[in-house]
Formats: structure tokens, sequence, C-alpha cells
């Protein structure tokens, strides 16, 4: 019974009514539980056979975490500067902002899915955890592969999936990941979200609309300070959490949305140029032509199907 409803329950042992309980009795029998909300985007699967000689170039994504999964052959497989054959049934996680590519040796079958999630805990365990490759008999790979699987077959099999089946998979991937490397970790270990406020406030320059304004000498010295903290310790937490800089961190975020952007084919390179933050165009031209060894126009013509592994900046 809610307390001050001012109604007076019998005496079940006496036949007459009860005495109404104090306020602080009645107080004590009521628990308050905080409001909670999360929210995960299930973001770019794929699946598909690729033949010897293919390659995934080098990039990251922002704010989610990858499962790669290897369905037949042999995958060669780069996460985090450490390369790896991956083999059937195998499966990489890729963290938050964690560099990583793929090539085939030989012909392969492969699943990924990317889940971007609105919890920075979460996403730090992620990167605290540096999981290897792991193989189908490891104890995490038996509770994961089966509700990789599960997802993949959603997909794939039957259409427009029920978005609670698909979801409540997903939930589990993400409690099984967090039981698992919370259990490794031991009591008493704390996240550290600052790494990730860092990671945003760096994307939200690349997003910004007058980026070439944003993007100014002593931008990191202006961003530690709106933050609360001084330029050497963002540049500390954010490099071990990472390993690479936030000035690394942005060179990926520029190109990736340059590359992004281009594949479109809706904007100019002038625009693309001041998008990301140069206000000479002739600098940006010289600039992609070292990260991508071609200019944004042959690019654009010829390697745009390269990026459909790309995540666009996508700020709440």
């Amino acid at each position: 019974m809610p307390a001050g409803s001012g109604v007076v329950a019998p005496d079940a042992a006496a036949g007459k009514p009860a005495v109404p309980a104090r306020a602080s009795e009645a107080a004590e029998a009521v628990r308050l539980i905080p409001n909670r909300k999360s929210e995960a985007y299930f973001y770019g699967a794929q699946t598909g056979r690729v033949p010897a000689g293919w390659s995934c170039r080098r990039h990251l994504h922002h704010m989610m975490f990858e499962l790669n999964l290897v369905l037949e052959g042999t995958q060669l497989a780069e996460v985090g500067g450490v390369s790896y054959r991956q083999g059937k049934d195998e499966l990489v996680l890729v963290p938050p902002m964690t560099l990583h590519a793929y090539r085939a040796a030989e012909p392969f079958a492969f699943f990924v899915m990317h889940v971007q999630v609105d919890d920075p805990a979460f996403l730090n365990l992620l990167n605290r955890a540096k999981l290897p490759p792991l193989k189908p008999e490891h104890e995490l790979s038996r509770l994961l592969l089966p509700e990789v699987k599960r997802i993949l077959r959603l997909v794939t099999e039957e259409g427009e999936a029920p978005k609670t089946k698909l979801f409540r998979a997903v939930f589990t991937i993400m409690d099984l990941l967090e039981t698992h490397i919370a259990g490794l970790e031991g009591p008493g270990a704390r996240a550290d979200v600052l790494p990730i406020r860092i990671a945003k406030a760096i994307e939200s320059l690349v997003a910004d609309r007058h980026a070439e304004e944003a993007i100014a000498a002593g931008w990191m010295e202006a961003l530690a300070e709106r933050l609360g903290f001084s330029r050497r310790h963002c540049y500390r937490v954010f490099r071990e959490a990472y390993s690479l800089s936030p000035r690394e961190y942005l060179a990926v975020l520029r190109r990736q949305e340059a590359m992004h952007l281009l594949a479109g084919g809706r904007h100019a390179v002038e625009e693309v140029a001041r998008r990301i933050g140069y206000d000479n165009v002739q600098s940006f031209i010289r600039q992609f032509a070292k990260w991508t060894g071609t200019t944004p126009g042959a690019f654009r013509k010829e390697r745009a199907g390269e990026t459909v592994y790309l995540t666009p900046i996508e700020l709440e």
C-alpha cells in the first residue's frame, strides 16, 4: 500500500481497523529505484566471401565495438598493431578507437558486426581487456559464438528479423563480455571515462560545420581546458587507453571522414576539405595523397568501394 494513501487496512486478528504506521516506518517500506536508459545501435553488419588478395585498410570505429568472425578459410587480421591468423569459427573483438585491418592470403568467408552503445564504462572495459582472437575452444568463445551465429541467421535467413530477437542477442553478447572481463580484472577495477570524453570532443571538432576554425593551433590545449584537465594528463590517459595520441586520432578521423564524404559523391573536393578542417584545398589534396596514395578526385572514381567499412561521425 503506498505511503500516505490515507487508507487504513483492517486488523485481521482483532477485526478492527489497524493503527496507521508512523510516517518513518512507512517510508522504510518504499525503495526508490534510479531511472536508467540504454541505447544500442546495430551497425554495418556484412557477410560474404572474398578472394585471395582482398584487403581492408587500417581504420577504426568511434564509440562502437566490432565482432569479426571467420566462417571458412583463414583471414590475416591486424588489431592494435598486433597481427593474427584468424581461422574458422575464431572471433576477433575490436574495441572502440582501435586501428585494425584485414587481408586475404586465400579466399575466405566472414561475418562482421558493429555495436554502438551509450555506455562509456562498458566501452572503457573493452579497451582495457585487449582480448586476443578467441579460438572456438576458448571459454568466452563457447558462450559468444552461438549468439553471434544467431544474429547472422536473424539478419540473413529471416529477412527483417524482429528487433526484440536481434537486440536480445546483442545485449546477451554485451552481458557475456562484461561478466567475463570483470571476472578477469577482479573487484575494485574502475572505469576511467576521461579517454572517451576526449575522443568525443575530438570527434566534435571534425564534425563541426566550421571545422577549419575549430581545428586551430592550440586545439588540444583548449580541449583539455574545457574538460578541466591539463594537456599532459589528457595526452597520457588517451594514449594509455587507445595506443595512439589525440593528434593521431584526429588525423585518422579526418582521413576517414574525407573518404566517407568523397564516396558519397555529393560534396565537391573544396567542400570536403573545408568540412574536415582545411582552409586551403591544395593542402588537403597533398595530405589526402599521403593518406591514400591518390588524389581525392581519383579516389572518388576508382576506389570509393573501399569505404564500405567506414562509419561516419554521428554525434548525439
